[in-house]
C-alpha cells in the first residue's frame, strides 16, 4: 500500500517538475527568496554592528584613579633606586 502512494506520489511530481513553466517559477521563487534573506541579513547586520558600538562603551571598565596612581608608582623606580643601578654600572 505505502509502495503504491510512493511510487504515484514519485510519478506526479516528477510530471509537475519536468513542466518547463513549473520549474521556471520555482527557481524564480527560490531566487527571489535568497535575494530578500540576502538584503534582511545585511540590513540586520548593519543594525546590531551599530547597536554594539553604541552600547559596546559600557562594557569597557576603566582603571580608577587610584589605580593607575598606584600603577605608576610600580611602574617608575625610585631617584634612589636609580642613582644604585647606576653605581653598580660602574
Amino acid at each position: 500500500m505505502i509502495d503504491k502512494l510512493n511510487h504515484v506520489i514519485t510519478e506526479k511530481s516528477e510530471k509537475i517538475m519536468s513542466n518547463q513553466k513549473v520549474e521556471g517559477f520555482v527557481n524564480t521563487i527560490g531566487g527571489v527568496l535568497c535575494f530578500v534573506g540576502a538584503v534582511v541579513f545585511g540590513i540586520m547586520f548593519i543594525v546590531c554592528g551599530a547597536s554594539l558600538m553604541k552600547t559596546g562603551r559600557n562594557y569597557v571598565v576603566k582603571p580608577s584613579a587610584e589605580e593607575e596612581k598606584a600603577a605608576e608608582a610600580t611602574s617608575e623606580p625610585a631617584p634612589d633606586e636609580e642613582a644604585a643601578t647606576e653605581q653598580s654600572a660602574e
